[in-house]
């Protein structure tokens, strides 16, 4: 397929390479320094079991001369989302599928505003990876998995596109029946991980390993999780127990939320559609959110980047 990738962080970074191995045409929309050095150096992949990949890309700021895509992978921070949805319009065609693998439950929503209906889809997937510098992905662990549904009546066969891109990479993972429940259940994982952790500079393991942080990591996932049915989305039974159980079995990996990363480089923060949906909704239907309530209104000075 041809597919082109819309952020060459740690998730765009980690599929492009790993899609490119697999034999597919990928053209990155990148910039800065990162774009320079995947245009002189290519893109390095450092796997977290020590082997590394480099791959060289057709790399551009904007995608105009990229021609039609079979499948676009929108991989950037939420507060670039409409200015990101622009360019995926000159890669489109009308089978063309937009796959968003983008933090938060409202991003569908978002893109479609911009590309019109029907295209777009949510992955939720489960890897941890990071730029360690620019032209290199480091990746860190994770389930390495990855979930994905589309908004009622998507089309059918679109959806191929995305299950192979799963087989291609190695990765576990499967359509899911609902998009909503899909999104909502890593939403509560990842606010819980980006908001304590960009607050204390610490991953989920070394957070739920001091028995004082402990408590309050379960305690804002137990928040989310309150919201998340208040907004009417019905999450399974027994998902913050599965959740501190998978932390508990992952503790040695490194994983540090990509908005705790940020807080500590000094960039940009995506609190407003994490910390400030869950603030909001709970404010919307009645719901205390004490935890992430707090974390909003510590990070949100931080949310343009280092003072």
């Amino acid at each position: 397929m041809r597919i082109g990738i819309i952020g060459a962080g740690g998730m765009g970074g980690f599929l492009g390479v790993k899609l490119a191995s697999a034999g597919h045409d990928i053209f990155f929309v990148a910039r800065g320094k990162h774009l320079e050095a995947m245009k002189k150096k290519g893109l390095t992949l450092k796997m977290e079991e020590g082997d590394e990949t480099t791959r060289d890309f057709t790399t551009a700021e904007s995608p105009e001369n990229f021609g039609q895509m079979d499948l676009i992978i929108f991989a950037v921070k939420l507060y670039d989302t409409l200015d990101a949805a622009k360019l995926c319009l000159p890669m489109m065609g009308p089978e063309t599928v937009i796959l968003t693998l983008q933090n938060g439950v409202e991003s569908v929503d978002l893109i479609s505003e911009v590309v019109g209906a029907g295209h777009t889809i949510a992955g939720s997937i489960y890897v941890s990876a990071n730029i360690e510098e620019p032209g290199v992905i480091r990746h860190n662990g994770g389930a390495n998995m990855m979930m994905y549904a589309g908004p009622n009546g998507f089309d059918e066969a679109r959806y191929e596109k995305v299950a192979a891109i799963i087989r291609d990479t190695g990765m576990a993972g499967d359509r899911h029946a609902d998009m909503m429940v899909m999104l909502w259940e890593k939403f509560v994982l990842l606010a819980a991980n980006a908001g304590l952790g960009a607050m204390t500079g610490l991953d989920a393991g070394a957070l739920c390993s001091d028995p004082d942080s402990r408590p309050l990591f379960e305690m804002a996932l137990t928040e989310a999780e309150a919201v998340a049915n208040a907004s009417g989305v019905a999450l399974q039974e027994g998902l913050v127990s599965m959740f501190m159980e998978r932390i508990d079995a992952l503790k040695d990996q490194k994983l540090l939320a990509s908005q705790a990363y940020a807080k500590l480089h000094g960039n940009k923060l995506e609190v407003e559609w994490i910390q400030g949906t869950i603030h909001r909704l709970g404010q919307k239907y009645g719901v205390p959110t004490p935890v992430h309530s707090l974390c909003y209104v510590c990070l949100k000075p931080f949310a343009d980047g280092a003072q």
